[in-house]
């Protein structure tokens, strides 16, 4: 019998107080059941995951608006400044909950953190490259007409399918993540006996000597970031511990000596990246998410850090999607607009309308029924 049930007074009690007591066992049991429902989220991971993926967003709407013709000021040196604890960030908050999931049984392991991002992967593939070739190719202040989108022209289908076989057999656009994600999840399952200290060294050694293969940068970016998802795995205790700490004596440090090295490159580099060889990046990474850690679990309860968690609750969506939805409104841009703005911060200003109207288009699938864009269709799951 339930609790409140055998509390609550039987019917033949009328009396105000046997009322007041089952209303009070009502709440009691609402509020048990609302904190075990909120029980796995944790207010400054979500608004670190949030700060990640808007920073990727930012980074692709620098680029996006370079490809057609804005001006994108300052921001494109802050991001490069800003890349290297980006990815590792998220990897490393991915990887805080994924150690219990280990002690699972490999089919109830791969249904739940496996195959989702495979078909994620193969699905999302042909969505984006069809997507892309359907938004035309223009610019801003352009008075030329706007061309057909390239999709209409059987001549690209060949190699636009062509693309679509490469992407599906391994990653080659920004969706290496959802890649990254299955396969460092069969990774650390299949080492689980090894000593974490011995995989998080044999990690890190990739991760600094990456840069040295000739590997394309999808495959550089996975080398470089399971370290990250290692460290976050094994090392949840010692982070929640530094998040516990709240102190700004490491906020202050940590930025410091991120910031100093970060405009030391700059300054002594023609371009950014050039100075992030293998050890620069692993240290810079390692700094930044102190930083980014030691911030957003200062700041826990404060309302500027709202936006960040709404959108690191639901990152999926605006991952997927986000370069897409750059792509298109881009395009409305150049029709409307006869020259460049030349806003301050215009990349990070499109990001923010990017990120809003993924989360919308991500609403509006679900309600019209594409749940199955975002997680695996139910005939899969009983197929597995």
């Amino acid at each position: 019998m339930d609790r409140v049930d055998a509390d609550a007074p039987q019917p033949s009690d009328p009396s105000p107080r046997g009322e007041r007591d089952a209303q009070s066992a009502q709440s009691t049991h609402s509020a048990h059941r609302g904190r075990r429902e909120y029980i796995g989220r944790v207010g400054w991971v979500d608004a670190a995951k949030g700060l990640c993926i808007l920073l990727v967003v930012a980074g692709h709407a620098n680029i996006t608006l370079n490809n057609n013709g804005y001006d994108t000021g300052i921001w494109e040196r802050v991001s490069l400044m800003l890349g290297p604890f980006r990815m590792p960030l998220f990897f490393l908050l991915t990887g805080l909950f994924a150690a219990k999931a280990l002690s699972e049984r490999w089919r109830s392991f791969a249904d739940r953190r496996v195959w989702i991002m495979v078909w994620l992967f193969v699905l999302w593939v042909p969505i984006r490259e069809i997507w892309l070739s359907m938004v035309p190719l223009t610019s801003v202040g352009n008075s030329d007409g706007v061309p057909a989108p390239q999709g209409l022209d059987p001549e690209n289908w060949g190699p636009m399918a062509e693309r679509i076989a490469l992407s599906v057999l391994g990653p080659e656009s920004y969706l290496w993540f959802v890649y990254a994600l299955a396969l460092f999840a069969v990774l650390s399952k299949l080492t689980r006996r090894v000593p974490p200290v011995v995989q998080v060294l044999v990690a890190g050694a990739v991760s600094v000597l990456s840069p040295l293969a000739e590997f394309g940068w999808p495959w550089n970016d996975i080398l470089r970031t399971y370290v990250f998802y290692l460290v976050g795995m094994y090392g949840a205790p010692w982070i929640h511990r530094l998040a516990q700490r709240r102190s700004p004596w490491i906020i202050a440090g940590s930025v410091s000596v991120y910031a100093a090295v970060a405009i030391w490159i700059d300054a002594t580099h023609d371009h950014f990246n050039f100075g992030l060889n293998g050890p620069v990046r692993l240290f810079l990474a390692l700094v930044g998410i102190i930083a980014v850690v030691s911030i957003f679990s200062y700041m826990d309860s404060w309302r500027i850090t709202v936006p960040f968690s709404i959108v690191g609750s639901r990152t999926l969506p605006v991952f997927l999607m986000h370069i897409m939805v750059l792509a298109t409104v881009a395009f409305v841009l150049d029709l409307v607009l006869p020259a460049d703005p030349g806003l301050p911060l215009q990349p990070l200003i499109l990001a923010g309308i990017a990120a809003v109207l993924c989360l919308g288009l991500h609403k509006v699938l679900l309600v019209c029924g594409f749940s199955w864009l975002f997680q695996r269709p139910r005939w899969m799951r009983q197929a597995r």
